[in-house]
């Protein structure tokens, strides 16, 4: 009986996921040549000013992905017909931060102003006392000074990267759209922090300020600070902090593969095409799509246009190149966390001690002595592609902008095959489909086991 529920399950979930989040050709290089595939059905545009939600919702939006919403969510399908009882009694909660503006600036320079006078990086410290001499409230403020003989390569107030007033406005929904599930409808989040929920980013400006704009959407009204926790940057298990060799060696390894020289060979007269144009002719951008793709996304998420060269105003960057760029950066993230022969020791190397903390958590719920009911942990894309890679999403599209994963720990009363603790996961909004099938009802168990392949026994070894 057990199994006809849980298939029940996945082929319900199944139904239920977008497919714009599933390219079914991906792991192949006319994924990316061909021109007919467009955007798969993705989204790459947006407005200045936010918040954007996608249309219709849930489909993969590269400048604010979807997320968990009250409107849309839906219970396991055990729950919801009543064949299982229980609750929610925990939520690992990772998200990346929110849209932003480049951080790779076109080595020509770029043809457009960026500005950022609508939004205000605050920077100040304060005592650890409600008694003690408080700070002014400070924010930093770009300007160019005319003397300054050294160009920027853009003119604007930005600092690239930084977060955008629509990465503000997009944190805030995020942040009530998670409370209206999470705490109005299932009633785990409290209406006021406490010591059962934690907070942590890494130590870049980036998940700072989309922490701030994301918690305020949960807790509107709650008056002074939180602790957002992080680790000492040169130990540091996100965002590349502690210093491991083998990540740039097993990198190298990976890039010399048979799969990734084809890939180049398909996409070397439009990354020619595109150095012409841009001055863009170094390693560094034509060896990957990271920097264009980095570039185009944080020109068309905050309402700007693409790219023409400084040269020649005529010879501009066209959506069908952007598209291209795209689906190889696509094809490029699916090999880094799911194709390459070297994943599983990949992702230990760049994420498996962040992997390691997130099963303690799960591990403390399913032993019954957990201190924490809800975890939001603040990160980047090189987090949540490794994470989901050891998931075994089926394909992996970049992780977009404010990309996000939900652990969800039930508590069911049916214990007839063993098992009281149930998990989903959740990668925007949806179930994950998974080499494992769709991760919708699984024992928290089940999901341990499949996370702990990619934990490192000895990481100092492994590093070397």
């Amino acid at each position: 009986m057990r199994s006809l529920v849980l298939l029940s399950v996945a082929a319900s979930a199944l139904a239920r996921t977008p497919d714009s989040f599933y390219p079914s050709k991906l792991n192949h290089t006319s994924y990316i040549s061909n021109s007919s595939v467009g955007t798969y059905g993705g989204i790459y545009e947006a407005p200045a000013n936010g918040p954007t939600g996608g249309s219709p919702y849930g489909i993969y939006d590269y400048c604010s992905m979807p997320h968990p919403r009250s409107d849309e969510y839906e219970l396991p399908e055990a729950l919801a017909k009543g064949s299982t009882k229980g609750k929610l009694v925990y939520l690992e909660y990772l998200q990346r931060h929110q849209r932003r503006t480049p951080y790779n600036i076109l080595p020509g320079g770029e043809n457009q102003a960026y500005h950022c006078d609508d939004v205000r990086p605050y920077l100040y410290a304060g005592p650890n006392s409600a008694s003690g001499i408080q700070p002014m409230p400070m924010y930093a403020q770009t300007y160019q000074d005319p003397s300054n003989p050294f160009t920027p390569g853009v003119n604007g107030t930005c600092q690239y990267p930084q977060i955008t007033i629509g990465g503000v406005q997009d944190g805030y929904q995020h942040g009530k759209d998670l409370w209206g599930v999470y705490g109005k409808k299932l009633g785990l989040i409290p209406a006021k922090p406490n010591s059962r929920v934690w907070f942590r980013s890494s130590e870049s400006a980036l998940t700072q300020a989309s922490a701030g704009a994301v918690l305020r959407g949960v807790w509107p009204d709650h008056k002074g600070a939180l602790p957002l926790h992080q680790m000492v940057t040169s130990v540091n298990t996100v965002n590349g902090g502690y210093s491991c060799p083998a990540v740039s060696a097993t990198l190298s390894s990976m890039k010399s593969t048979t799969q990734w020289k084809e890939h180049l060979a398909v996409t070397e007269e439009l990354r020619s095409k595109l150095g012409s144009m841009l001055g863009a002719t170094e390693t560094s951008w034509q060896s990957t799509f990271d920097h264009f793709a980095d570039n185009f996304q944080g020109r068309l998420c905050n309402g700007y246009d693409l790219p023409c060269s400084l040269s020649n105003s005529s010879a501009c960057v066209t959506m069908q190149m952007a598209e291209e760029v795209f689906r190889a950066g696509d094809w490029e993230w699916n090999y880094y966390w799911r194709t390459n022969p070297d994943v599983v020791k990949y992702i230990q190397v760049v994420e498996g001690l962040l992997i390691g903390e997130i099963i303690s958590r799960l591990q403390a719920v399913l032993n019954g002595n957990s201190s924490l009911d809800y975890s939001h942990i603040f990160i980047h894309d090189g987090d949540i592609g490794p994470i989901l890679g050891s998931l075994g999403i089926e394909t992996l599209r970049w992780p977009g902008m404010a990309s996000n994963i939900a652990f969800e720990v039930w508590e069911t009363k049916d214990s007839e095959d063993g098992n009281s603790f149930y998990a989903r996961v959740l990668y925007s909004g949806h179930p994950i489909r998974s080499i494992h099938g769709v991760l919708d009802w699984v024992p928290l168990s089940k999901l341990i086991d499949i996370l702990s392949p990619y934990v490192p026994e000895d990481i100092t070894s492994l590093c070397r």
